[in-house]
């Protein structure tokens, strides 16, 4: 058995309008007052010919004292957070169909009273939260839908088959342009609607049109979409007996450990990131994101992470609270090439990773990234789990220039402007020519790495083409071409 709770006219009563009112709520701002149209109307403001959808001048032209109201996005969030939460007291297992709206699964609950008897109780539960709550049981969860939308206050589909003959197509139906076609069809009401040929149905209205009539019958049989809570795996604990060593830190946070591991196998999750927090006597923090190369929620391999971490962490107090919290993942299942040469054991080899930067210091060990930066070699250290990222789409033309590690110091000769000999390695090569000067500069907003380098590319009589540079009036040959 399903139940739907249906709060009508949700926007007006986020605002606490009563329905005898004559209210509005606007769409939106417009550049112009008059042209903005109204998204939801009182019943009051309704009997008087207002009607959602027209422009504020056209409804007050009807309704003079129509009050015009614009909604409030906060307050509709709020009650439609209190809603669900007056539904999960009766099961854990309903859904958030649109806003105003919850259909609640009640399979999973004895139920001894008669239906009637029990909707109206649940009615009594829900009028704390708005003024006007309309509640359906039905079999089918759009058919309690379509129930809620004809109760008085409560209403009980037994049978899939009764007519809603009187129900405006609007209930289920939110596209305009079907709505007019309808329309100028004569199709006002559910039952006008269900009478129509399937075939032609389909025929004009596509896949849309089968499933509106599919809803307009009562519905077929669909699985909820479930609200759950989100879980939060984290644990804190403020210390009556100040830490002073890795020993009973260690100690507290595999207790936590294990806690949060039996929440994470109840969840069918793994650990991706292992978040640590720690406040000291002297109120300084230290704070570490600490990656798990392969998810995990075995207790050994977190508590090894969570220890080298430890290792290099120094403090001027002792420590007064503790935070360890898991970021969850799902586990990936995969299977490995025949050839694939992958890591044996990742988290030992992340351990051993930060083991080596608990020692050299953070930010010394990993590999290399190039920067996008015209500097030669330009580059940075990066975590070696981090994802690479996106490589440079550039092909050079050209031959190859292998480059010289080191550069070599050199000495030029010049005439009239330009090279004619270079002095490199106690060696003197004349030069038969030289493409240049081509000026290069960057990071000249920091004036500890700018830099600004002059190249030539110069060709010697034995057939060798390198690569000149002058950086800080030096010149060194960079490399050779080919």
């Amino acid at each position: 058995m399903f139940a739907a709770w249906w709060l009508p006219r949700f926007v007006l009563q986020a605002l606490r309008v009563l329905s005898r009112e004559r209210a509005a709520v606007l769409e939106a701002q417009a550049l112009k007052a008059e042209d903005a149209r109204l998204l939801c109307v009182s019943e009051t403001a309704e009997r008087e010919g207002v009607q959602a959808g027209m422009t504020s001048s056209q409804a007050q032209a009807r309704c003079p004292r129509l009050r015009l109201l614009y909604r409030d996005e906060k307050a509709e969030q709020e009650l439609q957070q209190r809603l669900l939460m007056a539904a999960e007291s009766w099961t854990p297992d309903y859904e958030a169909t649109q806003p105003g709206l919850c259909v609640l699964d009640l399979s999973r609950r004895r139920m001894n009273e008669p239906w009637q008897d029990l909707g109206m109780l649940m009615h009594r539960d829900a009028t704390a939260l708005a003024t006007e709550v309309r509640i359906g049981l039905a079999d089918k969860a759009d058919l309690a839908v379509l129930a809620a939308h004809v109760a008085d206050p409560v209403r009980v589909i037994r049978d899939g088959k009764e007519a809603l003959r009187e129900l405006p197509m609007t209930v289920l139906c939110r596209n305009p342009e079907l709505l007019n076609l309808l329309h100028l069809w004569g199709v006002r009401t559910l039952g006008q609607f269900t009478a129509l040929p399937r075939a032609e149905i389909a025929r004009r209205l596509g896949a849309e049109g089968l499933a509106l009539h599919d809803l307009a019958r009562g519905g077929k049989e669909r699985l909820l979409r479930l609200v759950r809570p989100i879980q939060l795996f984290r644990e804190e604990s403020e210390l009556e007996s100040p830490i002073e060593c890795v020993e009973p830190l260690m100690h507290l946070l595999r207790g936590m450990l294990g806690r949060l591991c039996a929440r994470l196998a109840e969840a069918w999750r793994v650990a991706g990131r292992l978040l640590l927090a720690l406040r000291f006597d002297d109120r300084s923090t230290h704070e570490r994101d600490l990656r798990i190369a392969e998810p995990t929620r075995d207790e050994a391999v977190l508590g090894r992470v969570l220890e080298t971490a430890l290792e290099g962490v120094k403090a001027s107090a002792p420590i007064v609270f503790v935070s360890l919290e898991i970021v969850p993942v799902r586990a990936a299942a995969s299977q490995a090439g025949l050839f694939d040469q992958g890591l044996r054991d990742p988290n030992r080899f992340a351990e051993t990773l930060s083991a080596l930067e608990a020692l050299l210091g953070k930010g010394r060990v990993g590999r290399a990234e190039l920067l996008p930066s015209r500097r030669v070699d330009a580059f940075r250290v990066v975590n070696f789990l981090e994802a690479p990222a996106p490589s440079l789409d550039h092909t050079p033309g050209g031959p190859p220039l292998q480059r010289f590690r080191p550069p070599r110091p050199a000495r030029l000769v010049w005439q009239d402007w330009r090279p004619v000999a270079l002095h490199v390695d106690r060696e003197t090569k004349p030069l038969i020519s030289a493409s240049g000067p081509w000026f290069l500069s960057g990071e000249w907003w920091d004036t500890q790495q700018a830099w600004q380098h002059e190249i030539w590319d110069a060709a010697t009589d034995d057939g060798a083409l390198y690569r000149l540079v002058r950086e800080h009036e030096a010149w060194r040959v960079e490399g050779r071409y080919g």
